[in-house]
């Protein structure tokens, strides 16, 4: 047993939150760089680092409160948003399949405040949640449209904590996070909701936390610090502020929207209500497969951004740096994307013969290949197994390789894979 006290903040938490920094800063093309050379920002380094607990009071920080100066700031973001970013609704009209497909699809509900999330609803007439390696208890409760979780273990602190966002499809998961404005600091909760279990469980990766410092935000899970909420925050949404201005939840831009891969298309909308949407170049080129690549790594991973000490079946859940030390992919030219195999738009398929169908595209019986097997097999159980990564949640591995693969190895980390 560990207690949060114990971890150190490994490098990945960093370098996640650069990248995703990065891909938004490559989403947004030259206005984002625009805003920021014409708007001198202030340092939010001296923001408070207490972390002991305190109740929700009207002294949080809001747009209202901001200093002058810094009100001023946001308000040019918020102006930029709304002058280049169109929104969702906005494409239904001239893209109407994509659109239907993007509702179907996880990126379309990895964001929502947890009010209005229908786990609240659920939650409130569970009532409460024991924690199954802890001995604590946790009270649900809804005031005036603020959704609260209160540890009622005997002799804890008698503080209702505000719970912020509620991150993730629910495909796997979905994790409640709290953000305390004013401190800019936060927390991951101790409780998700688990698809596989169809009920609250400990939020993966916090199994091994049974120990934490009473009176402190680890009654309720696992601190955060300003970079780990923007992270967290910055790839479940379509846009949210940069560090230079204070996280705010109206700069949040909700879920992974269209805009969060094509860019802002405010301008392009409008030239389409003219006939003239051509005229509106795309600002990233996804016909460029390393753009591409490096717009899913943003969030889903590659080799530049996982721990070095991550184990294979923690690395079965980062898509992108699998694909990437595949042969498939390095002897394609690195022409091969995610979308080769996936409907960027749509939920993922669970059609197992369609994607039999693209490996045999490729290894036929009239290409040279080096598979012994019968081609009737089935080419993703043996190269692309399911992986168990933690609370009953699965990847498939893509890392495309070989069944008996020495890097396959429980005890082969991400740095031991840097030399193959």
């Amino acid at each position: 047993m560990v207690s949060y006290g114990e971890t150190e903040l490994k490098p990945s938490v960093t370098l996640r939150f650069t990248l995703s920094i990065g891909a938004m800063v490559l989403v947004g093309g030259v206005i984002f760089f625009y805003f920021c050379m014409e708007h001198e920002f202030p340092s939010t380094s001296g923001a408070a680092t207490a972390r002991e607990i305190r109740p929700a009071a009207s002294t949080r920080l809001n747009a209202d409160a901001l200093p002058p100066s810094v009100a001023a700031r946001v308000s040019a973001w918020e102006k930029m948003i709304a002058a280049n970013f169109a929104g969702d609704d906005a494409c239904v009209q001239c893209h109407p399949s994509e659109s239907q497909a993007h509702q179907r699809s996880g990126h379309s509900h990895t964001a929502i405040k947890m009010a209005d999330s229908a786990l609240a609803k659920q939650l409130i007439e569970l009532g409460t949640y024991a924690d199954p390696l802890r001995s604590q208890t946790f009270q649900f409760e809804m005031n005036e449209g603020q959704f609260t979780v209160q540890d009622v273990s005997p002799g804890a602190q008698s503080i209702k904590v505000p719970v912020t966002w509620l991150l993730g499809s629910g495909t796997h998961a979905q994790t409640p996070v709290t953000v305390d404005l004013q401190t800019q600091r936060g927390i991951e909760l101790r409780w998700s909701f688990l698809a596989g279990q169809n009920g609250l469980g400990v939020t993966p990766d916090q199994t091994r936390y049974q120990q934490f410092r009473n009176r402190s935000v680890e009654c309720f899970g696992r601190p955060m610090d300003s970079a780990d909420i923007r992270s967290c925050i910055g790839c479940h949404a379509t846009v949210s502020a940069p560090p230079e201005l204070p996280f705010l939840d109206a700069l949040v831009v909700e879920n992974v929207g269209c805009e969060r891969c094509h860019g802002p298309r405010k301008k392009h909308v409008d030239l389409a209500h003219r006939g003239q949407a051509e005229l509106a170049k795309p600002l990233i080129s996804l016909d460029d497969p390393d753009v591409y690549m490096n717009i899913c790594s943003g969030c889903h991973r590659d080799e530049s951004s996982v721990a070095a000490d991550a184990l294979p079946h923690e690395l079965a859940r980062f898509q992108p740096y699998g694909l990437k030390r595949s042969a498939c992919y390095l002897k394609s030219g690195q022409s091969m994307t995610c979308s080769t195999c996936h409907d960027p738009h749509d939920t993922v398929s669970h059609d197992r013969a369609f994607y039999v169908s693209k490996c045999q595209s490729c290894h036929s019986e009239t290409t040279q290949r080096s598979c012994p097997q019968p081609l009737r097999g089935d080419c993703i159980e043996c190269h692309m197994p399911k992986t168990q990564w933690t609370a009953g949640i699965a990847f498939h591995d893509h890392w495309i390789r070989l069944p008996d693969d020495d890097s396959r190895s429980p005890k082969k980390t991400a740095s031991d894979a840097v030399d193959r």
